[in-house]
C-alpha cells in the first residue's frame, strides 16, 4: 500500500514538474531585462506600449466573443442530442472532432474562398465582417474541447429528471435551458472557457490569414511575421 501510494505521489510530482518549471524558468527569464539584476522593467515596457494594449485588448475581446458564442453553440447541442437524439450522438462527436482532423490552413482558405469579397456573403470585405469570421474561425477550432467539457458536465447530471421536473412546474425550454442544465454544468462550460481563451489568443494560421492587421491578435504584436515589425502596422 505505502508503495502504491508513493508511485502515485511521484507522479503527481513529475507531471506538476513538467508543467511548473518552465512556466518558473518563463518569468524569472522576464525579469532579467537587466543583466545581473531582477526587475519588471520589461513588463513596464511592454504595457507602456500602445499598440500593445490595443492588440491585448482585440484579443480578450475576441476571446470572450468566442466563448459567449461558442457556450451558446454547445451547451444546447449537448443538451438536446442527450435528451432526444441519443441515436446521433456519435455523428456529432465525429463532427466536433473535425477542427483537429483538418490542418488549420486547409480550413482557413476554406473560409475565405467561401467568404471572401466576391462571395455572396463578403464577410472579409470589412472590418466587421472580418472579425464575425475570425469569431467563427476560434469557435469551429475550440469546439472539441468545449463539447467535451461540456458533454462530460452533462453526464454527472440527470438531464431527464431535471428536465422533467422544471416541465411538471410549468418551465419554458429557455428557462429549463439558462436556469437548470447550465447552472449545473458550469464546471465543463468553465473548463471548456479556459481552454478556449489561449487557443484564441496563440492560433498562427488564423491571425495570419483571417485578420485585419491594425487589429491581429495579441500574438500578432508579440511574434509577428517575419521581417515585420509591430511598429510598421502604425
Amino acid at each position: 500500500m505505502k508503495a502504491q501510494r508513493f508511485g502515485a505521489w511521484l507522479a503527481i510530482a513529475i507531471g506538476a514538474s513538467y508543467f511548473i518549471i518552465p512556466l518558473l524558468g518563463t518569468i524569472e527569464f522576464s525579469l532579467r531585462m537587466r543583466r545581473g539584476v531582477y526587475s519588471f522593467d520589461a513588463y513596464q515596457s511592454v504595457f507602456s506600449e500602445s499598440q500593445f494594449r490595443e492588440t491585448f485588448g482585440y484579443s480578450m475581446m475576441m476571446a470572450g466573443f468566442t466563448i459567449v458564442f461558442g457556450m451558446l453553440l454547445v451547451v444546447p447541442t449537448a443538451y438536446w442530442v442527450r435528451l432526444r437524439l441519443p441515436q446521433i450522438r456519435p455523428v456529432i462527436e465525429f463532427i466536433t472532432l473535425l477542427p483537429l482532423v483538418i490542418p488549420a490552413i486547409v480550413i482557413v482558405f476554406g473560409y475565405l474562398r467561401l467568404y471572401n469579397s466576391s462571395s455572396i456573403i463578403p464577410l472579409t470585405g470589412s472590418i466587421t465582417g472580418t472579425n464575425i469570421l475570425l469569431v467563427c474561425s476560434y469557435i469551429t477550432l475550440a469546439l472539441p474541447y468545449m463539447y467535451r467539457s461540456v458533454d462530460t458536465a452533462m453526464r454527472a447530471i440527470d438531464v431527464r429528471t431535471l428536465t422533467e421536473a422544471a416541465e411538471s412546474l410549468g418551465a419554458k425550454w429557455t428557462t429549463i435551458l439558462f436556469r437548470c442544465i447550465f447552472p449545473n454544468v458550469m464546471s465543463g462550460v468553465l473548463s471548456g472557457a479556459f481552454i478556449t481563451l489561449p487557443s484564441s489568443w496563440a492560433n498562427s494560421p488564423w491571425r495570419r490569414c483571417s485578420t485585419v492587421r491594425p487589429s491581429a491578435p495579441i500574438c500578432s504584436w508579440l511574434a509577428p511575421t517575419a521581417p515585420t515589425s509591430p511598429r510598421r502596422w502604425r
